[in-house]
Order: C-alpha cells, then sequence, then structure tokens
C-alpha cells in the first residue's frame, strides 16, 4: 500500500502510517487517523484532477456535491457501496469523535481499510497505474502488534535483568558495565510512557543488557582461557622433565644428558 500511495504525496503516506501505528496499538485513535486519511486524499485526488471545490467545505459535505459526486462515480469508476460507505464513515466518526463512543475492533478495520483500499485501486486504475489488492490477512496480522512485542520485549528485558543483577550482587560485572545495567529505567518508569515508547525504550534496554552479558562471557572466557593455557605450560614442564629424569642413566647429571636437552626443546617449542 506504501507504494501506491507514493502516487499522491509524502503527506499521504505518511497519514497512512500513523492509521497502521495505531492499528498496531489498538488505539482508537484509528479512527480519527483514518478520517484524516480519507478526506485528505480525496481531496488530493480533486486536485490532482482539477475538480474544483469550495475548501471551506468538509470532505462529507463535498461528497453530496453533485459535479464530485458525477466525477467519482462516472468517470472514476467509483461504485455505489464505496462512495456511500465513504460518506458514511466521514459522518460516524465526526459525529461521535468527541464522544470517544468509537471503540477499535478488528473487525471494523478491515472494513473501513477495504473501503480505502477500493478508493484508491479505482483512482489508480483510472490513471493506468498498477492498483494494491487487499489483503484482510495483513491487518489481522498487525492488529494489536505493538501489545504482543510489548509483552515478549518486557519478558525478555526482565529475565536478562534477573541475570545480570545475580551478576551485580556477585562483583561480576564490569565497572563500566555495571554503571550501564545501574542506570537503566525501571519498569516502573517504563509503564508511564506510551505502549510505542515503551517498546523504543525496552528495545534500546535489550540492545544494552545483551552487550553486558556479552562482556561479562568474553571476560570469563578470557580467564577460562588464561587458567587453560598456564594449565598447559605446567604440563608441558611436567612431561620435559619427566621424559629427562625418566631416561637418564642414574648417577649421572640430569643437566648433562642428551634427554634433558630433548625435553628442554619441547619447552622452547611451546614457547615459541
Amino acid at each position: 500500500m506504501i507504494n501506491a500511495l507514493s502516487y499522491f504525496d509524502n503527506s499521504i503516506v505518511g497519514r497512512y502510517r500513523t492509521v497502521e501505528r495505531n492499528i498496531k496499538s489498538k488505539s482508537n485513535s484509528f479512527y480519527d487517523s483514518f478520517l484524516d486519511l480519507l478526506e485528505n486524499t480525496i481531496k488530493r485526488i480533486l486536485m490532482l484532477e482539477n475538480v474544483s471545490y469550495d475548501e471551506k467545505y468538509t470532505c462529507g459535505t463535498l461528497l453530496r456535491e453533485e459535479p464530485i459526486e458525477k466525477f467519482f462515480k462516472e468517470e472514476m469508476g467509483v461504485d455505489d457501496y464505496t462512495y456511500s460507505k465513504c460518506k458514511d464513515y466521514i459522518a460516524k466518526v465526526n459525529r461521535h469523535k468527541h464522544f470517544n463512543e468509537h471503540m477499535i475492533n478488528i473487525d471494523t478495520v478491515v472494513t473501513y481499510m477495504k473501503v480505502y483500499y477500493n478508493l484508491v485501486s479505482d483512482f489508480l486504475k483510472y490513471k493506468g497505474k498498477e492498483a494494491p489488492v487487499f489483503n484482510a490477512d495483513y491487518y489481522n496480522g498487525i492488529y494489536g502488534l505493538t501489545e504482543r512485542e510489548n509483552k515478549e520485549l518486557k519478558n525478555e528485558v526482565g529475565r536478562l535483568k534477573d541475570d545480570l543483577e545475580a551478576l551485580s550482587l556477585e562483583n561480576k560485572l564490569s565497572t563500566e558495565d555495571n554503571e550501564i545495567y545501574k542506570a537503566l529505567i525501571s519498569a516502573q518508569e517504563v509503564e508511564k510512557l506510551s505502549l510505542e515508547d515503551q517498546n523504543i525504550e525496552l528495545r534500546n534496554q535489550l540492545n544494552k543488557l545483551k552487550d553486558i552479558k556479552i562482556n561479562t562471557i568474553e571476560l570469563k572466557l578470557n580467564k577460562t582461557l588464561e587458567l587453560l593455557y598456564n594449565l598447559t605450560d605446567s604440563v608441558v614442564e611436567s612431561r620435559a622433565i619427566g621424559i629427562a629424569v625418566g631416561t637418564t642413566i642414574i648417577g649421572k647429571d640430569i643437566t648433562k644428558t642428551k634427554y634433558m636437552e630433548d625435553a628442554l626443546k619441547i619447552i622452547n617449542e611451546k614457547d615459541k
């Protein structure tokens, strides 16, 4: 849909994105944003096609004007159902938006967006352009998406915070990582943000927590490798001495034997 709307202008694309954000958040602001999108799309079509209209009139009033109705239905090919629903939705949202009577639900979202698709598709076909195909499953999929993501992010952030809290108490975090961890805003503060802003903050926290966890794992791994390296040195040296001792003729100075020379070669090779 975004590609199709780019034929109009960036303002229409921006308004459509706002509608999608409200669908994802299951926000009742969907109705206001839908009305804004529909009205501006209708006026943009009239402007592009040089159909004169009085800017003082509301969009609902304009659609009742005979020349405008004739253009949409007879020239553009908009069917009666789509045209009447555009008028109906404009009237309904205008009538109820100030009283918060509209409660969003997926069925309404699908029916409203279907009508909008019909209008845009008819115009693009009229202009010989490729028209978008309406897919109800898409809107079913994004409906409440922000809320679902919010729950997933909170669970993951909470799990990582618990892990790092234990490491912090055991002084297993670096000073820098510990300061970053302590500076993260609390879950109570996150709850004061809008759902969309919560997700932005939670993603930010998640990235920082993952970095700290990786740093801690790397620090632990480096210490382990250092211990293994030191242990390997001891094993090699013991093995070299063992070779010398085990093969030395009794009563002969161990440092003077060829076996000790071979043992020293092993140690020297290890140090290279």
